[in-house]
């Protein structure tokens, strides 16, 4: 098998085998709804617009609909810049946004691939990748929660893979050809099937009309349409809000090239997304949190911190300065792919941070890694790691790396603690918009197959997702176990771009686009470790906050 090495640093490019796996929206709690942007309270103030008898109006129409705002412009995305000078890329939108003609959005264009390698266009062809995998989503349009099953090869109604809300929708990566149920929880009636087809993602399941045989996204229906009549006012609102969605993704997709996985309106991400540009882009942060070279005596090591401990301002003084390096800690990350954006960070942490990290992880008991989230979590054979997870008031030093992976995503640190009364009221609640850091451990052929990290939304505007995802690798030397992302476009290889391995070595990907679509490239794998072991992190974060 032949490997591609590209001069990105401790990237290869290589063959991967991977399975399907299945993936199911972060559960949502019952709890205050944030207060909405502009543009998406000018939407929904078009009451008129969510009765189908009027869906001929003239101010109905999916191109009359508000412009979302630019990224940059929202009140989450307050950050303490540890530089001296805000960079250009901090004062405006993103340069790939570009106005659709046919709705009033603007919404992210992929680039011409020549771009990329900062030459004109049309000098380089892209290539296309041998994985012919997709990230599926499926629409539920009934006012029933359903199942969300799989074919395994013996048909009807499948296994069971997520339970999905009225209006709501699920997802897994998936291949051509590869059969789903939406089915009656009860009965296990099935209510639609949707078979995979290259080249559509998004499936809907409207039990209200009939199939339309040439919409390779309608989803076939089992027995004869329902009548409207038996919907209540509200579920009629949620019906007609599901088919301006797809309206407008129908339009997103002819203008993009990418499938639509949001639920319109919706907002660009809040939380500053670094450029990806051209393969190599580097951008610099300064951060205060440099790295520990010794340790702490016990007693101050393994004190559990309190929201006061870990709080910093621009006079605070670093904790902890006898046993760490000298001075700030200047940062370079390096854009190794554009689409999906993927940045490394070489020496994010010192080595004695990793041992410290592991050490507190091996206090702890690992169990088997899962799947899914809330009602759908399930232990699975696309995932064969042990998992725990340490907060960020573990320690010190796990105080101090979540501080320097604040600085290096451009956040206010003060967004991955709980907060005081007073910091960022504007938020729903005062829990971090991080999930605790996750420690992965991967024995000899331990994987985790071509998945997605994010869910898919819900029926509210702007609905909470995991949005980026700094991951961390703790040990190097195993055979295997690299990272792999076999959809990034390049005009070089037909070949998965794979992460390798390297101690304390860090990795950004973003799971939304700039215009706030989730992002079907960022789909990835953890190859099969094959001699040795992993150790590995990861930080998810949560846009515009986590419930």
């Amino acid at each position: 098998m032949k490997t591609h090495h590209i001069a990105l640093g401790a990237f290869l490019v290589n063959c991967s085998v991977v399975l399907w796996y299945s993936i199911h929206p972060r559960d949502v709690q019952n709890g205050e709804t944030p207060t909405l942007g502009e543009a998406t309270q000018a939407f929904f103030d078009r009451e008129q617009c969510f009765d189908i008898d009027n869906r001929d109006l003239d101010e109905c129409q999916v191109e009359k609909f508000p412009t979302m705002l630019p990224p940059g412009l929202h009140p989450y995305a307050q950050h303490h810049d540890t530089d001296e000078e805000a960079t250009a890329e901090d004062m405006g939108e993103d340069p790939m946004l570009d106005q659709m003609p046919t709705a009033d959005f603007k919404a992210y264009k992929r680039q011409d691939i020549s771009s990329m390698y900062q030459e004109l266009p049309g000098t380089r062809i892209e290539r296309t990748p041998k994985f012919q995998g997709l990230a599926a989503k499926m629409v539920n349009m009934s006012p029933q929660r359903l199942d969300l099953t799989y074919d395994n090869g013996e048909g009807p109604p499948g296994s069971i893979l997520a339970h999905v809300g009225p209006f709501e929708s699920g997802g897994t990566s998936t291949y051509p050809n590869h059969m789903f149920y939406f089915v009656k929880p009860k009965t296990r009636e099935v209510v639609c099937s949707m078979r995979i087809r290259k080249g559509t993602s998004v499936y809907y399941c409207d039990p209200f009309v009939d199939t339309d045989k040439e919409d390779p996204s309608a989803g076939v229906l089992w027995g004869p349409p329902r009548s409207m009549d038996t919907l209540m006012e509200q579920e009629r609102d949620l019906y007609n809000a599901a088919l301006y969605n797809r309206e407008f993704g129908s339009l997103y997709e002819d203008f993009t090239g990418s499938p639509w996985y949001g639920q319109f309106p919706q907002e660009p991400p809040r939380h500053h997304m670094h450029r990806a540009e051209y393969f190599g882009q580097e951008h610099t942060v300064t951060s205060a949190e440099s790295h520990f070279t010794s340790l702490p005596p016990d007693d101050e090591l393994y004190h559990e911190l309190s929201v006061q401990e870990m709080m910093r301002n621009e006079t605070s003084s670093i904790p902890f300065q006898a046993y760490r390096q000298e001075g700030k800690l200047n940062i370079t990350i390096k854009a190794v792919s554009v689409a999906p954006r993927i940045f490394q960070i070489d020496g994010f942490l010192s080595e004695l941070e990793v041992d410290h990290i592991i050490e507190l992880a091996n206090r702890k008991t690992l169990r088997r890694s899962t799947t899914g989230s809330g009602a759908d979590t399930q232990v699975s054979s696309v995932r064969t790691s042990e998992t725990t997870w340490l907060p960020r008031h573990h320690s010190p030093v796990m105080d101090a790396v979540i501080k320097r992976a604040a600085d290096v995503l451009k956040i206010d640190e003060a967004l991955m603690r709980f907060r005081q009364p007073g910091e960022h009221p504007d938020l729903p609640s005062r829990i971090p918009i991080n999930e605790d850091l996750q420690i992965v451990h991967y024995n000899q052929k331990a994987e985790y197959t071509t998945h997605t990290d994010h869910g898919y939304p819900d029926t509210r505007p702007n609905a909470p997702s995991r949005s980026i995802n700094l991951c961390i690798y703790l040990n190097e030397g195993m055979k295997g176990g690299e990272t792999a992302f076999p959809r990034w476009r390049n005009a070089d290889t037909d070949d998965a771009i794979k992460a390798v391995p390297q101690k304390g070595k860090a990795m950004i990907f973003y799971m939304k686009n700039p215009d706030g679509n989730l992002d079907d490239l960022s789909q990835h794998a953890a190859m099969p470790v094959i001699e040795g072991e992993k150790w590995f992190a990861n930080l998810w974060t949560w846009d515009p906050f986590r419930e």
